[in-house]
Formats: C-alpha cells, sequence, structure tokens
C-alpha cells in the first residue's frame, strides 16, 4: 500500500527528511561542496544554535528581530568584512531551511547586510608591496609560496594543498598546476616563467605526493594559519601593510593583471570565479595564456 503524503491546507510538504535544527543544518553544510567552507559555516551554525538556546529559542521559532539581533551579537567586535560573512551564512541557512520547507517563514530575508563598498580596494596591495614582501620573505621556501601564491592567483587553502603531482612541466618551461578549488571544481593554472623555474628548480627529489610548501615538522603540508603568520612576519620585515593575508595576494594577482592587459574572462579562469562549461573545459585543459603570464616578471626578479 502506498503512503500519501497528507499537506496541511495553506502548507506545502517538506522537501527534506530534517525534523531538528541539527538534522537541518547538517543537511545544509553537506550542500557545500569545499570541506573549508563546511568548517566556517558549521562554526558560524554552531555560535547561532548556541544564541538561539540561551534566549529559548529554536531555528523555528526565531523571529526576524531575534535574527537580527544575534547576527549584531556574531559579529560584535569583528572587522566590517568578517561580520557580513556571518550575515550571509546566516541567511544562506535560514534561505535553504525555507526553500526545504522545514521553516515556515525565511527571517533571514529580512535581515540586510552593508555592502562591501570600497573595502576590497583597501586590500589590493601594490606592486611595488607584494615586491617587497617577496623579498622580505623569511626563507627560500616563504617567498617562493608568496611567489606562487601571487602568480597563480591561488587561495591559501588551494596553495596549501597543491602536491608535486599536481605540477605539469610545460615544452616552454613553464609550470601548469591542477588546482582543486571551492565546490570540487578543478582548474588549470600555468605560472609566469621566472616562478616556473623557481619552482620546479626547488622540488628535488619529492614524491607527487609531497605538498609544494611542507611543514617543517615532519613534511606535512604547511596549514593556512601558518601562511598567514609567515606573512605578517614579512610584512613588518617589508614596512608594509600589517593587515596583509594569503588573500591580498589574490586580489593582488586579479587587479595586477586586469590593468596589465589580461582580459576579464583570463582573470576568472585563472582565480576560478566562473563555472566552466564543457565545451570550454577542452579549451583550458592545457591553456595558452594565463594571466598571470602578463605580471611584471619584474617583481620576481632576485
Amino acid at each position: 500500500m502506498t503512503k500519501t503524503a497528507i499537506v496541511l491546507p495553506g502548507t506545502a510538504p517538506a522537501a527534506t527528511r530534517a525534523t531538528t535544527d541539527d538534522q537541518i543544518i547538517a543537511s545544509w553544510l553537506a550542500n557545500l561542496g569545499s570541506a573549508l567552507s563546511r568548517a566556517k559555516f558549521g562554526a558560524t551554525a554552531e555560535r547561532l544554535v548556541a544564541e538561539l538556546a540561551r534566549r529559548g529559542l529554536t531555528l523555528r521559532t526565531a523571529t526576524v528581530e531575534d535574527v537580527r539581533d544575534i547576527v549584531a551579537v556574531l559579529g560584535e567586535g569583528k572587522a566590517p568584512a568578517t561580520a557580513r560573512q556571518y550575515a550571509q551564512r546566516v541567511k544562506s541557512l535560514l534561505s535553504y531551511a525555507h526553500r526545504l520547507g522545514y521553516l515556515q517563514f525565511n527571517a533571514g530575508a529580512a535581515v540586510r547586510t552593508r555592502s562591501g563598498g570600497s573595502d576590497l580596494a583597501k586590500r589590493i596591495a601594490s606592486e611595488t608591496e607584494i615586491a617587497l614582501l617577496i623579498r622580505a620573505a623569511p626563507t627560500k621556501r616563504d617567498r617562493l609560496l608568496i611567489e606562487v601564491g601571487y602568480a597563480g592567483g591561488l587561495r591559501v587553502s588551494e596553495l596549501v594543498a597543491v602536491t608535486w603531482g599536481d605540477v605539469i612541466p610545460r615544452a616552454d618551461g613553464s609550470a601548469q598546476i591542477s588546482v582543486l578549488g571551492k565546490g570540487d571544481k578543478l582548474r588549470q593554472v600555468v605560472l609566469p616563467g621566472i616562478v616556473s623555474r623557481s619552482l620546479l628548480a626547488s622540488r628535488g627529489d619529492a614524491p607527487a605526493s609531497a605538498p609544494l610548501f611542507p611543514s617543517r615538522k615532519g613534511g606535512a603540508p604547511l596549514l593556512a594559519r601558518a601562511v598567514n603568520r609567515m606573512l605578517k612576519i614579512a610584512a613588518a620585515k617589508a614596512g608594509v601593510n600589517s593587515d596583509i593575508s594569503a588573500h591580498w595576494l589574490r586580489h593582488a594577482h586579479a587587479s595586477h593583471a586586469l590593468d596589465r592587459g589580461a582580459t576579464i574572462a583570463e582573470v576568472k579562469d585563472t582565480l576560478g570565479h566562473a563555472n566552466i562549461s564543457t565545451t570550454s573545459a577542452y579549451l583550458h585543459a592545457r591553456p595558452g595564456s594565463s594571466s598571470g603570464r602578463v605580471l611584471d616578471s619584474g617583481v620576481f626578479l632576485r
């Protein structure tokens, strides 16, 4: 006998098996492709649930005013960009829960987040600052890491995850890197010649499974926080903005490459901002150009 779902007047059947806040959050997190994103979004959801519980509330009983108040608490004392990320994650969760029928209304839709405005411009280092940062790197490994991060426009999570098996030497002497980005999307990044030569020369007898940038303890991959800590040390030595982080290298790549004539399409493909269609995937499997190649080679000169 086939069971028929009972739908109350004025309601729609839920498209999820979740019956508790923890279950809908788990479903939401499972929908995210990147492990790093799941960790960050999960931490925000955990804080949201804790604040709700402190008020005797759940996702289903929270009002717009409750959500607005909690979003303000989550962002208290944080940089505007960080507070905005918290708010966007909360809105994403509530929207997901409402869309699947777990929530009767989307309280997050009425919570407004401030636009980033000119924040991005403040996080773009100049070519001179990048050059100074490279030269102030504490070690040869750190210098190469900064060079590859900037030249490839890589996210810090991508940078520390790359292994030698992901590096493809090309006939022209350049290095092509297979990068697994957000949503497990694979893209190909070609480094400029001067960085390629330094990278390929640094391999030694490292096996394909070895990370490009191992830690000094046991050869395990560097952690993202170790990369950012190193950049702070280099920034202090170079006398550049102390707020700099690995993601600033990515911002700088995009800005500098566009300034030097790279097309928007090249930059999107290199940074992994755009989804690549089935047909264009063939064109970019062995790219003839990459936005990193138009960067000023003088930045990397020793």
